[in-house]
């Protein structure tokens, strides 16, 4: 089995992947900065309550990479159902490709 390269997937999988490795890059960034701030002496609850405080947003939100996630799975699997469907409603009753 050979894998394949970023190029040869259909242009939605090439999108959902960058949108998923920029998220993942924004995650590796921030726990960067956490490291950073924390050998300076911040609990992660303190950071966690400075940034809650900065984005005023309650305790049930995600984080960004959370939700840019699960954007793109749910975005990935509705592309690979619809790809599925086109390709059923050209096939016929005798079982040949519509031409």
């Amino acid at each position: 089995m050979t894998l394949k390269k970023g190029r040869d997937f259909p242009p939605h999988i090439q999108f959902t992947s960058a949108v998923f490795e920029t998220a993942d890059n924004c995650r590796r960034e921030n726990n960067a900065l956490r490291s950073i701030l924390r050998k300076q002496g911040l609990s992660d609850r303190a950071i966690q309550s400075r940034v809650k405080r900065i984005l005023k947003k309650p305790d049930q939100d995600q984080t960004g990479a959370q939700a840019v996630k699960q954007a793109c799975e749910e975005t990935l699997k509705r592309w690979l159902d619809l790809d599925a469907q086109e390709g059923i409603a050209k096939i016929d009753l005798s079982g040949r490709p519509v031409q």
